[in-house]
């Protein structure tokens, strides 16, 4: 028996597929992801994108147990604490004018504020995400009616859009909502339409169909998952656009009413304080807004260039 008919009678691997051997040398190799909107996975390399992850959290657990972190009326008034200064007793972030407690005031505004952000942001996505559908899918008429609407609205001012639909349907929050989803759906549809025109033309999904699948099943199954990294980069912006909306259109007297709290409507009340000393009045809803702002910034962007999951 020659040497080379020795190794091989030799080696215990020698006659195992590869893919087997693979297996048994690499035990912890990484399996096929799984197909559709179940290959998402998180994978966070910095700590910046767990830092504003921790902070969205802390805020939005703060406002849904609002009622158990204060014993205060956001909108009751006390008389005999008006003014009072962060760090008194009683009211670690102080009072207003009117007696109200600002925590109290901060922890029911953020309520209303993050309300409006994620529910503009899910009408937003939704509704571009259909309409882009419908661009891509749909007849070449549809495709251009739907895009050049797209392009007129975004060659309009976006707060003067709002401000006019403010000021026919009346100050409150749905308004606050629609103004928000109405006038921010077209970059969602203009990016679905152009990731499903592209996906469409890519073999898989020509097999797919040739496999005998409907149309629906190649949407379901491979367009819509292909599209939804930018979508999803799309609706972490727009919450924080959402909500700093929400704050402009409070601070100029035409978005949440004043007898509902919201960090616009504090932001409103606080800017004739502004050279009086009451500067935490301003100070404490400003940060509130910026500091959600930045965090939904950071997971958009993280989302953006992959660094927050893999698809």
């Amino acid at each position: 028996m020659s040497a080379t008919d020795r190794s091989v009678v030799k080696g215990p691997d020698a006659e195992r597929p590869a893919v087997a051997r693979a297996a048994v040398e690499h035990p912890t190799a990484e399996r096929p992801a799984r197909p559709g909107f179940l290959a998402v996975r998180l994978r966070v390399r910095r700590p910046g994108v767990w830092a504003a992850g921790v902070v969205l959290a802390t805020l939005v657990l703060a406002a849904v147990f609002a009622p158990l972190l204060t014993s205060y009326d956001p909108i009751a008034t006390d008389t005999t604490a008006t003014g009072v200064a962060p760090g008194s007793p009683g009211h670690p972030l102080g009072t207003d004018l009117l007696g109200r407690d600002l925590l109290a005031r901060l922890l029911y505004g953020a309520r209303t504020s993050l309300l409006v952000g994620l529910a503009a942001a899910v009408i937003t996505v939704v509704g571009g995400l259909l309409l882009g559908g419908l661009a891509a899918a749909g007849p070449r008429w549809l495709d251009e009616l739907i895009s050049r609407i797209a392009d007129v609205l975004l060659s309009l001012p976006m707060l003067i859009v709002v401000l006019a639909l403010a000021a026919v349907m009346g100050p409150s929050l749905t308004t606050v909502i629609l103004a928000v989803a109405a006038t921010s759906w077209m970059p969602v549809a203009l990016v679905a339409r152009a990731e499903l025109i592209s996906q469409r033309e890519r073999l898989y999904v020509r097999a797919a169909h040739a496999l005998g699948l409907s149309r629906g099943e190649v949407l379901r199954r491979h367009l819509l998952p292909g599209a939804v990294p930018p979508i999803a980069s799309i609706a972490a912006f727009e919450v924080a656009h959402a909500i700093l909306t929400e704050s402009t259109l409070s601070f100029l007297g035409l978005g949440v009413p004043p007898n509902r709290p919201s960090w616009g409507n504090l932001l409103t009340e606080a800017q004739a304080h502004l050279l009086t000393g009451e500067w935490y009045t301003v100070a404490f809803p400003a940060a509130c807004v910026v500091v959600t702002i930045l965090a939904v910034n950071v997971l958009a962007s993280a989302v953006d260039r992959r660094e927050g999951r893999a698809w």
